[in-house]
C-alpha cells in the first residue's frame, strides 16, 4: 500500500522486462537518513518506456503525434493520438499513464486552450471534459512530477501580452486550477523547463526584460516559484529544448546557431556548460525534448524545419544522432513529454534487503587547476595530477571568457576565478572539480572591477584583495555555500596595491608584495609588505615580521596548513629582471625567510601556484613559458617537473586546488549502504 509520508523500507522487487528494459512491478522506496525525505525510485506498474512528440510547423501547421521507443531508438507515427488541430508551440506534461497537450496557435487569430490527453496504453487522444487553460496562450513552460503538472508563462491572446501565470493540472482528478504562488518571476514567453520529483526549473524566456538566462525554481510541495539568484545559464534561452533525470537537467541554450547544452545540478543548483561532445549534432531552434532516466531526446526544430533526433546519454554526457528515431515529418516547435521524463522512473534496484545510509570520509581531488593567461590572452584550463606529476588540458573547464592578471582560490569541491583584464572586470567563474566544468557565477562577481589582485581562503569563503587600476586596497569575500560576494572593508589591505599575491591556511590569509603604482619612474615601486587577514573577524593588519625578503610583485604563492611559499616576481626600480627567489612564511610566528634551495629553476614573474599538503606547483610566467616547478615542503627544495608542463605557454594566469592552503584532504560524504 502506497504511503507518501515518513520513512519507508524497501519492499521486495519483482522485475519484468518491458520494451527491452528491466523495470520493477512493485512499489519501491528507499529509506535515507532520518533527516531527509524518502526517495522514490519507481511507482506501481511499469510506466511506458516511450516519448511523444506532438504538433509543430513544417511546412504547415501539424497535428501529427510521433512515438519514440527508447529501448530501440525508433520512432513511429501514432495517428490515433494526433492533436485535434494542427498547431505550433503547444506544451505538454505527463503522468505515468498519459500526456496532457494544450495551447499553441495555427495562425494570427486561432489559438488553443483545450487540454487533450494522450492515453499511453492505447495511443489515443481525447479532450478532457472541463479541462481548459484559464486563458488562451502559447509558448508556455511545462513541467511536473508524478501527481501534478504545471503550465506557466506564455504569450496570451487576445490580450497580446506576455504573462507569468501558473496553472496546475492534478492528474488523479483531471482538474486544473490557477496557482498565483507558482507564477514565474518574469512575465515572458519561450521559457523551457525540466525538473525532478520535488522541483521544476524554468529557464530563460523573452519578455519586457528581453531574452534572459536566469531561472526560477518551482517547489511542488508548496506550489511556490522563486528566482534562483546568482546562477545564470551560459547564454540566453528562448523556446529551446530541456529534459533531464532525477539529478540533473539538460537545457539547450541560445538560438538557431548554438548547439550548446548546459547542465543544471539540482542538489546544488549549479550550472555547467557541457564539453563539445555533449553538444547537439546540429543547431536546432524550437525542438521538442523529453527522455527517460538514462537519456534525453531532442527532436525536430529549425531552421529547415528538421526531422532529426539527437540523444544525450546522461551517464557519459555525450550526444549522438539517432537516425532511427527521427520524427516522421520535419517540423519545429512540437511539444514533447514522457512517463519517464524528469526522474519519474529511475533505474531499477537489484533485489536487496532494507538499505541504510552512512557517512564516510572520501578523498578530495588531488589535482590543481591552472587557467587563463596571456599572451595571447586565453581561456584554456590545464589540470595537474599531483600523484603522477602530469598535466592535461580539460576543455570542459575552460573559462567562459578570455582573461589574464586575475586571481583564484577555492575549497574542497570548486575553484573560483575572478577579476582580471581586459577591462578590468568583476566577473567570477566557478570550476567544479568533480565534473571538470566551469560556469560563470554572477552573484559572486567582485564588488569592483580590477586586475592584478590576490586571492586565498579557507573551506567556507575566499578573499580577493587589492588590484588595479587604482591601485586598490579593496577586499571582497566570496561565500561558497551561496556563491555570493560582498566587500568587507575591515579586511581591506593596509596599503593599496596591485600585483599582490596571496596564500594562507584555515584561519588566516597572507597577502604579500605588489606595487602601489607610484614612484620614479611611475609604477616601478615595489613593496615587500605582507598583510594578514584573520577570517574569524574579517580584519586585516600588516605583519612586518612576515615581510618578504625582497620587494616585488606578480609572484606565485601557495602553501599548506603551516607554511606559505612566495616565489618569483619582478622587483623593478633597480632590478628590471625577474627573480627566482622563494620566501617561506611560517604562520605560527608570522615570520618570513628566504629558502634558496627552493628557488624556482627559472627566474620569472606573472606565474601562478597551487598544491597540496606536501608540495607546491609553480607554473607559467614571463618570459612566456609552460614550465612547471615543484616545491617539496619537507625539504624546501624545488625541481622542474616537465611532465607537468602546461599544454600551452602562458603567463598572468591563476590557479586553484582542492588541497592547497591547508584545505582538508578528506571530506565527509553520505552514501547508501545495503545490508
Amino acid at each position: 500500500m502506497a504511503n507518501t509520508r515518513g520513512v519507508f523500507t524497501l519492499r521486495q522487487i519483482r522485475n519484468q522486462q518491458i520494451n527491452g528494459e528491466w523495470v520493477p512491478l512493485d512499489e519501491v522506496w528507499l529509506a535515507p537518513s532520518p533527516s531527509s525525505p524518502p526517495v522514490r525510485f519507481t511507482d506501481n506498474l511499469p510506466s511506458p518506456n516511450t516519448g511523444y512528440f506532438g504538433g509543430g510547423y513544417g511546412p504547415a501547421y501539424s497535428s501529427l503525434m510521433d512515438k519514440v521507443t527508447y529501448s530501440t531508438d525508433t520512432t513511429v507515427a501514432v495517428p490515433g493520438a494526433n492533436l485535434s488541430a494542427g498547431r505550433y508551440f503547444p506544451s505538454a506534461v505527463s503522468s505515468f499513464t498519459g500526456g496532457y497537450f494544450t495551447g499553441g496557435r495555427s495562425n494570427s487569430t486561432t489559438y488553443y486552450s483545450k487540454i487533450e490527453k494522450v492515453t499511453y496504453s492505447t495511443d489515443t487522444i481525447a479532450p478532457v471534459s472541463g479541462l481548459n487553460l484559464s486563458a488562451i496562450r502559447y509558448r508556455m513552460a511545462s513541467v511536473g512530477n508524478t501527481t501534478e503538472g504545471y503550465f506557466i508563462t506564455g504569450y496570451q491572446y487576445p490580450a497580446n501580452t506576455d504573462v507569468s501565470t501558473a496553472e496546475k493540472v492534478t492528474y488523479s482528478t483531471d482538474t486544473i486550477a490557477t496557482v498565483a504562488s507558482a507564477n514565474s518571476s518574469y512575465a515572458s514567453n519561450g521559457k523551457i523547463a525540466a525538473g525532478n520529483l520535488t522541483a521544476g526549473y524554468l529557464a530563460g524566456g523573452f519578455g519586457s526584460l528581453g531574452t534572459v538566462s536566469t531561472f526560477d525554481r518551482l517547489t511542488y510541495s508548496s506550489s511556490t516559484t522563486t528566482l534562483v539568484p546568482g546562477v545564470n545559464f551560459s547564454s540566453f534561452i528562448r523556446s529551446q529544448g530541456a529534459t533531464g533525470n532525477s539529478t540533473h537537467g539538460y537545457f539547450q541554450v541560445g538560438n538557431s546557431t548554438i548547439t550548446t547544452i548546459d547542465k543544471l545540478t539540482y542538489s546544488t543548483e549549479t550550472r555547467s556548460t557541457l564539453p563539445s561532445g555533449a553538444n547537439l549534432t546540429l543547431a536546432r531552434r524550437f525542438p521538442g525534448a523529453t527522455g527517460n532516466y538514462k537519456s534525453g531526446y531532442f527532436g525536430g526544430g529549425g531552421p529547415g524545419p528538421r526531422s532529426t533526433m539527437d540523444k544525450i546519454s546522461y551517464s557519459t554526457d555525450t550526444t549522438a544522432a539517432v537516425p532511427g528515431g527521427n520524427l516522421t515529418a520535419a517540423r519545429y516547435s512540437p511539444a514533447a513529454t514522457s512517463a519517464g521524463n524528469n526522474g519519474f522512473t529511475n533505474q531499477p534496484l537489484p533485489e536487496t534487503p532494507t538499505p541504510q545510509t552512512t557517512t564516510s570520509l572520501v578523498p578530495t581531488p588531488n589535482t590543481g587547476y591552472f587557467g587563463g593567461g596571456n599572451f595571447p590572452r586565453i581561456s584554456s584550463m590545464d589540470k595537474v595530477t599531483y600523484s603522477t606529476d602530469t598535466t592535461a588540458a580539460v576543455p570542459g573547464a575552460n573559462l567562459t571568457v578570455l582573461r589574464g592578471y586575475f586571481a583564484a582560490t577555492g575549497n574542497s569541491t570548486a575553484g573560483y576565478f575572478g577579476g582580471g583584464s581586459p577591462g578590468p572586470v568583476t566577473s567570477m567563474e566557478k570550476v567544479t572539480y568533480a565534473s571538470d566544468t566551469t560556469a560563470a557565477v554572477p552573484g559572486a562577481n567582485l564588488s569592483a572591477a580590477r586586475y592584478g589582485l590576490g586571492a586565498t581562503g579557507n573551506s567556507n569563503a575566499g578573499y580577493f584583495g587589492g588590484g588595479g587600476a587604482g591601485p586598490r586596497s579593496t577586499m571582497d569575500k566570496v561565500t561558497y555555500s551561496t556563491d555570493t560576494t560582498v566587500a568587507v572593508s575591515g579586511a581591506n589591505l593596509s596599503v593599496a596595491r596591485y600585483g599582490v599575491t596571496a596564500t594562507g591556511n584555515s584561519t588566516a590569509g597572507y597577502f604579500g608584495g605588489g606595487s602601489p603604482g607610484v614612484g620614479s619612474p611611475s609604477g616601478n615601486v615595489r613593496v615587500s609588505l605582507v598583510d594578514k587577514v584573520t577570517y574569524s573577524s574579517d580584519t586585516t593588519a600588516a605583519v612586518p615580521g612576515a615581510n618578504l625578503s625582497l620587494a616585488r610583485y606578480d609572484m606565485g604563492a601557495t602553501g599548506n596548513s603551516t607554511h606559505g611559499y612566495f616565489g618569483g616576481g619582478f622587483p623593478g626600480v633597480s632590478l628590471f629582471t625577474p627573480v627566482s627567489t622563494m620566501d617561506k612564511v611560517t604562520y605560527s610566528s608570522d615570520t618570513t625567510a628566504a629558502v634558496p634551495g627552493a628557488n624556482l629553476t627559472v627566474a620569472r614573474y606573472g606565474l601562478a601556484a597551487t598544491g597540496n599538503s606536501t608540495s607546491g606547483y609553480f607554473g607559467g610566467g614571463i618570459p612566456n613559458t609552460s614550465l612547471m616547478d615543484k616545491v617539496t615542503y619537507s625539504t624546501d627544495t624545488t625541481v622542474a617537473v616537465p611532465g607537468a608542463n602546461f599544454s600551452i605557454a602562458r603567463n598572468a594566469l591563476a590557479a586553484s586546488s582542492a588541497r592547497a592552503n591547508g584545505l582538508p584532504e578528506t571530506i565527509a560524504s553520505p552514501a547508501p549502504v545495503y545490508v
